[in-house]
């Protein structure tokens, strides 16, 4: 009898979570994004993130370390660089999207290539990926 009660109070606690859980979720900014990706440093210092529809690419500097975070992307198939972008000082992101007339061909690969810049070097910490907008 014991076991009993103990299994259907179990049972109604069980019952309560998953009425809870079967409220709609709410969507997180992580699953508004649809690439993501950063600097390859030991501590990241910068982010970039591209949601497809609307073409948005934000590029965000994450630390404080002085290092400015630079964003190249060419297209996939003809080499050509269709946009550059840059930011600098922790916390500050800068955004491109078709709205502000940065507007990537829909199913075209695209090759993003994210990197710190300090003092006019190049290519540091860089990482890269081919995403399709």
């Amino acid at each position: 009898m014991k076991f009993r009660k103990t299994l259907s109070a179990f049972a109604v606690a069980v019952a309560a979570a998953g009425a809870s859980l079967l409220t709609a979720p709410s969507a997180s900014a992580a699953d508004w994004w649809d690439y993501q990706m950063h600097t390859n440093d030991s501590d990241p210092g910068g982010r970039v993130r591209f949601k497809m529809n609307g073409d948005v690419v934000e590029l965000c500097d994450i630390e404080a370390d002085g290092w400015k975070v630079k964003l190249t992307i060419v297209h996939g198939y003809t080499g050509n660089v269709v946009d550059r972008m840059d930011v600098g000082g922790n916390g500050n992101c800068v955004t491109h999207s078709a709205s502000n007339g940065h507007n990537l061909t829909e199913g075209q690969h695209y090759y993003f290539q994210i990197y710190l810049s300090k003092d006019g070097t190049p290519l540091d910490y860089d990482d890269s990926s081919d995403w399709i907008a």
